[in-house]
C-alpha cells in the first residue's frame, strides 16, 4: 500500500552525509531535495552523485527568477545608513552588499523597495547614477535588521521582471536528465508558459510549481493545470501575501489541487523550531495537522533537514504526527470533520495508552502499571501473609512497573501451560518464560482463591505489595524444567532454582505498595521513564543492550555496530543487577566500568544508561526472547542478542539465542533482533571483525575476546591488553581487588 502523507528532505550541510542520508531514507524519506539557491554551479553534479547511491527519489529545486543576498554570514544593518550595492562580487558588510544574481542591480530604479530575508531589511533605491562608471546603485536603509547568509530578496517595481529559469537552473536540467532525475520544483511560478517552457525542454520531467508570489498565486489555477502538483513556499509567498492571510490562502490552493486530482506540499516554517530543539512548539504541530488533514501531499522539510541541529529528530516527530492520522483513520479531506469527532470517541483516543507515537507500542499495546495509588495503613493490610525472597520481589516490581507488560501478575495455570507449550499467553501474546509464585504445601493450605494477600520481604518482615489470588495450582515440574531450559539437569542453575522452589504455583494479579530499596535504585529507571527520555531526546529507533559483564572491546563493536548498522538515535545500555552466579562480575562494578565509559567514550548524547532490577534465569534462547520483548516494554525497536546470549556452559547451541526469533512473525514479537556472532581482533586487519562475516579469515591471524577470559585475567591482578580491554576499564577492575572491594559473586 503506498504511503500517504509524502516526505521531502531538503539537504544541506548539517544532513549531507552517510549517517544522516542512510537514516532519512530508513525513516521513509520520500525525496531528496536539493535547494540550486543554495548550491553553487560548478557543485551541482558533485551533489547529485553524493545522493543518488542511497536510492531516494531526488528533487531538484530551480532557483528560477529570484533574488538572493551574496552575504554568506549574518550582517546588522542600521536603520537610517546608506548602503551601496554591486553589480558583482564583493566582500559584504553592513554597508556594502550584492546580489545573486549580480547582474540584476541594473533593472533596478528609482524609487524601488527591496526586502531582504522576510522583511527582516527594507531598503528604497536613491540613486543609479554611479551605476555604469563604478558599478554601484545606492540605497537608504528604510527598516533596519540582522540578515542571514544568502537570504532571499524581494522588489516591489512595477517595471522589474526577471526570466523564469537561469543559467544554474538549466544546467541542473542538463544533469537531471544525465542521471535519470525526474523531479523538479520550479521556483517562483508566475505564469502557466513558464511550466509550458520547462516541459518541452523535459518532456518526462515531474513538474512541481512553486507558488511563492502574489502574480504566482493570481494564476496558480492555469500553472496548475500544465504542473504535476504545486509546492505552497509560504516563507517567500508572505513577503507579497499579507502574513495573515497565509492560513486561508494555503486552505484554498490545497482545495483546488485536489479538485484538479493535482499534488501539493508545503513548505516552511513546518518544524522550524526543530533547527536547534529537540520538540517542535505547539503552533508547528497545530499547523501540520491541519495541513494534512486540509488534504495536502505530503510536508517539505527545509532549514530543519538541511542546516538544523536535530535533522532526524524532526524526521521521528513528523513521522509520529502522521502516525496520529493513521490511528484516527483520517485520510485528510476526504475525512469530514463529523467523523473526525467521531473517530476520537470510537477509538477513546483522548485516554487511549495504545495512541502511536515516536515510540514502539508496548509489549501487548498497554504499559501495565499495577503501582498503589492509595497508601495502606498496617491496620488495613491483609492479614494472610506470604513471606517472598529477593528475586520474587524483583518480579512483582517489574510487572507493577511495567516492565514485564502485559503480564499484571503472577501467571494463571492456563497461562502458564500456554506458555510452556507454544511461548505464548492463553490470548496469543507471544511470551517466553512463565513468571510464577511457588509456595510450598503449608503455605497454599493457608490461602483461599479469592483473597488478598500481603507479600513480605523475608528480610526486613516488610509488606511490600498485595496478591490478589486468583488460583492455586500444581505442575510437573520436571516436565516443565524441560520445556523451558531445554533439560531438567540439576547441574543447570536454572533448573536447579526451579525444581528446588515450592511445589505449587499462586496466580493472580499483584499491585505494589511500594518499592524495595537498593544502593543501586539510583541507576534504575522505570519504562515510563526511559521512554519519556527517548520522546524528550526525540529518539523513535532505540537499540537496547543486556548485560551482566563489564564492557570490552567486543562489546564496543557490536553496540557501536548495532547503532549505525540499524540507524538507531541512540543505545540503552541496561545492565542486569539481580541476583548472578558465582564468578560473575558484581554490579557495582559493572555500573562503574560503564560510567567511565560513558563519560570519556561514548557520545553521552547517544547513550542512556540504567541498571534493571531483575535476575538471570539461564533459560538460554527463551530468556533472550524474553530479554528482548522487556526492553521493547522500555521503548527499545531494536534488541542486541549476542554469541550465546543468556546461554549456560555448554546447555544451548551458540546460535539458539538467534534462532528463537525466527519461530515468530515478526509483528508478533515487535522489536528487531540485532544478532551478533564471535567478534575477533584481527591482526592481518587491524582492527576488529564480526567472525560470520569473514568465513575465510586466517585463524592464526585472529585474537578472541571473551567475558570468560576477561574475568580469569582480572582475577590473577592481570590487565587485559588493549585490543581486549581498555585499559582504563582494567584500572577500574583491578584497584578494586587491590582496595579488597568485591568484584566477583561467591
Amino acid at each position: 500500500m503506498e504511503k500517504k502523507v509524502k516526505i521531502i528532505a531538503t539537504i544541506g550541510p548539517a544532513s549531507n552525509n552517510e549517517v544522516i542520508l542512510s537514516s532519512l531514507k530508513d525513516r521513509g524519506v520520500d525525496f531528496f531535495r536539493i535547494n540550486l539557491s543554495h548550491t553553487n554551479e560548478e557543485d551541482i553534479e558533485k551533489r547529485i552523485k553524493e545522493i543518488l547511491p542511497y536510492n531516494v527519489p531526488i528533487i531538484l529545486d530551480t532557483e528560477g527568477s529570484q533574488i538572493r543576498s551574496g552575504n554568506t554570514k549574518e550582517i546588522e544593518f542600521k536603520e537610517g545608513e546608506e548602503i551601496k550595492l554591486y553589480d558583482k562580487k564583493i566582500n559584504c558588510d553592513s554597508n556594502s552588499l550584492f546580489f545573486e544574481p549580480a547582474e540584476v542591480i541594473g533593472n533596478f530604479n528609482v524609487g524601488d523597495l527591496i526586502s531582504i530575508d522576510f522583511n527582516s531589511v527594507l531598503l528604497k533605491v536613491f540613486s543609479t547614477s554611479n551605476l555604469p562608471n563604478k558599478g554601484f546603485i545606492e540605497c537608504k536603509i528604510i527598516i533596519g535588521g540582522i540578515v542571514g547568509g544568502k537570504k532571499a530578496t524581494h522588489v516591489d517595481s512595477p517595471k522589474f521582471s526577471l526570466p523564469p529559469f537561469s543559467k544554474k537552473d538549466l544546467i541542473a536540467l542538463d544533469l537531471g536528465k544525465k542521471y535519470g532525475i525526474k523531479n523538479f520544483t520550479l521556483s517562483f511560478m508566475e505564469s502557466p508558459e513558464s511550466v509550458k517552457q520547462f516541459r518541452s525542454l523535459y518532456p518526462n520531467a515531474i513538474i512541481y510549481s512553486k507558488i511563492e508570489s502574489k502574480k504566482g498565486l493570481d494564476n496558480f489555477v492555469e500553472i496548475a493545470r500544465e504542473s504535476d502538483g504545486i509546492l505552497i513556499d509560504r516563507g517567500d509567498l508572505s513577503y507579497q501575501v499579507p502574513i495573515e492571510k497565509i492560513p486561508f490562502v494555503q486552505k484554498y490552493v490545497i482545495n483546488k489541487c485536489r479538485q484538479m486530482e493535482k499534488k501539493v506540499f508545503v513548505a516552511t516554517n513546518t518544524l522550524e523550531a526543530m533547527s536547534s530543539s529537540l520538540k517542535p512548539n505547539r503552533a508547528e504541530v497545530n499547523d501540520i495537522i491541519n495541513t494534512l488533514l486540509d488534504g495536502a501531499t505530503g510536508i517539505a522539510l527545509t532549514k530543519e533537514i538541511a542546516t538544523g541541529n536535530h535533522p532526524i529528530e524532526t524526521v521521528n516527530m513528523l513521522n509520529a504526527l502522521i502516525k496520529q492520522l493513521d490511528f484516527l483513520k483520517i485520510d485528510g479531506e476526504n475525512t469530514s470533520k463529523q467523523d473526525i469527532f467521531k473517530n476520537i470517541e470510537r477509538y477513546s483516543y483522548l485516554g487511549s495508552k495504545q495512541v502511536p507515537g515516536l515510540l514502539v507500542q508496548p509489549h501487548g499495546g498497554v504499559l501495565v502499571d499495577r503501582i498503589s495509588k492509595k497508601k495502606y495503613a498496617s491496620s488495613e493490610l491483609p492479614q494472610k501473609r506470604i513471606f517472598i525472597n529477593e528475586e520474587t520481589l524483583m518480579d512483582v516490581e517489574q510487572i507493577s512497573i511495567g516492565s514485564f507488560s502485559p503480564l499484571e501478575g503472577f501467571l494463571s495455570e492456563k497461562d502458564f501451560n500456554s506458555v510452556l507449550e507454544t511461548m505464548r499467553l492463553s490470548s496469543g501474546i507471544v511470551w517466553p518464560i512463565p513468571v510464577v509464585l511457588a509456595v510450598n504445601e503449608e503455605t497454599k493450605n493457608r490461602l483461599s482463591v479469592g483473597e488478598d494477600v500481603s507479600l513480605v520481604y523475608e528480610k526486613d518482615n516488610e509488606t511490600y505489595a498485595l496478591l490478589h489470588l486468583e488460583e492455586i495450582y500444581k505442575i510437573d515440574k520436571e516436565n516443565a524444567a524441560k520445556k523451558i531450559y531445554g533439560t531438567s539437569d540439576l547441574s543447570h542453575p536454572g533448573v536447579k532454582n526451579f525444581i528446588s522452589g515450592g511445589e505449587f504455583f499462586l496466580g493472580g494479579k499483584v499491585t505494589l505498595l511500594k518499592q524495595r530499596e537498593s544502593s543501586h535504585k539510583i541507576h534504575e529507571l522505570t519504562p515510563s521513564q526511559t521512554r519519556r527520555i527517548f520522546s524528550e531526546r526525540g529518539w523513535s529507533k532505540v537499540l537496547g543492550f543486556h548485560t551482566r559483564n563489564v564492557i570490552h572491546k567486543s562489546h564496543e563493536f557490536i553496540q557501536i555496530k548495532g547503532l549505525n548498522q540499524h540507524f538507531c538515535d541512540g543505545l540503552f545500555i541496561h545492565p542486569v543487577i539481580g541476583k548472578k552466579k558465582s564468578g560473575d562480575f558484581e554490579s557495582g562494578v559493572i555500573i562503574d566500568c560503564y560510567e567511565k565509559m560513558i563519560e570519556n567514550f561514548y557520545p553521552s548524547s547517544k547513550i542512556l544508561f540504567s541498571s534493571l532490577a531483575t535476575f538471570s534465569r539461564y533459560a538460554g534462547p527463551r530468556e533472550a526472547l524474553f530479554t528482548a520483548l522487556v526492553r521493547k516494554n522500555f521503548g527499545c525497536s531494536h534488541f542486541i542478542i549476542g554469541r550465546d546470549h543468556t546461554g549456560v556452559k555448554d546447555f544451548y547451541a551458540p546460535t539458539a539465542s538467534h534462532e528463537i526469533f525466527d519461530k515468530f512473525p515478526s509483528e508478533d514479537i515487535g522489536i528487531i533482533p540485532v544478532k551478533f556472532g564471535k567478534v575477533f581482533y584481527s591482526t592481518l586487519e587491524q582492527k576488529y571483525l564480526h567472525e560470520p562475516d569473514f568465513p575465510d579469515h586466517p585463524e592464526e591471524k585472529k585474537m578472541h575476546i571473551s567475558g570468560e577470559r576477561a574475568r580469569a585475567m582480572l582475577k590473577e591482578g592481570i590487565a587485559p591488553p588493549d585490543w581486549f580491554m581498555r585499559p582504563e576499564i582494567s584500572k577500574i577492575i583491578l584497584e578494586k581487588i587491590q582496595n579488597n572491594e568485591s568484584v566477583f559473586v561467591k
